[in-house]
């Protein structure tokens, strides 16, 4: 019986060695031998060009000092105008490159779907959908049922129009439609 406990002893040595029996200590060995190298040389003809002047802005001669609001470059919003059921936005801007604009903010996605674009007429026929949420009337309606959204689809026509040396983009349709289409507009070309 004096055996087991010596043998449970010497077993549990070997367990406890773990796999130090099994392998030899040469990888550490390497490890310790191991010396550092000298760092990479890149070859002079393939650095990094110098691109410094690439990064200025040459000055265009005749130009103003500033942008003032009376020297506001072109394309920039110089107004913004809104009744119900319409809205504006003035441009200062050329016709056909605020209306090129806009066909490109629409093309964009996310605001409304072109159901028609008139090049001639700088004019476009927009299907816009909005929320709607009907509130229950009555006083138990209001208590035991819930509002009820749903999605409207409405039409908005945009025009764009010269208003002396800008342009004007007029919005018409259904009043929270006009409403988030200007904005997107204002967001886009602002």
């Amino acid at each position: 019986m004096k055996k087991l406990p010596l043998i449970a002893l010497l077993a549990l040595a070997a367990l406890g060695s773990g796999c130090s029996w099994f392998h030899s200590n040469t990888r550490d060995q390497q490890w310790h031998a191991a010396v550092q190298e000298r760092p990479l040389e890149v070859p002079p003809d393939l650095e990094k060009p110098v691109n410094a002047a690439a990064l200025t802005i040459p000055t265009l001669p005749n130009a103003p000092a500033g942008n003032t609001p009376e020297t506001a470059p072109p394309g920039t919003l110089a107004a913004v105008g809104a009744a119900q059921g319409s809205a504006s936005l003035l441009l200062n801007d050329t016709v056909a490159s605020v209306y090129n604009r806009v066909g490109l903010a629409l093309g964009k996605g996310g605001i409304g779907n072109v159901q028609h674009a008139d090049a001639t007429a700088h004019a476009y026929r927009v299907e816009v959908n909005t929320t709607v949420t009907e509130k229950p009337r009555g006083f138990f309606s209001r208590i035991f049922s819930s509002a009820k959204t749903h999605v409207v689809s409405n039409i908005v026509t945009i025009n764009v129009r010269a208003d002396g040396d800008k342009a004007r983009i007029e919005l018409q349709g259904p009043e929270a439609a006009v409403q988030q289409l200007q904005a997107a507009l204002q967001q886009r070309l602002g």
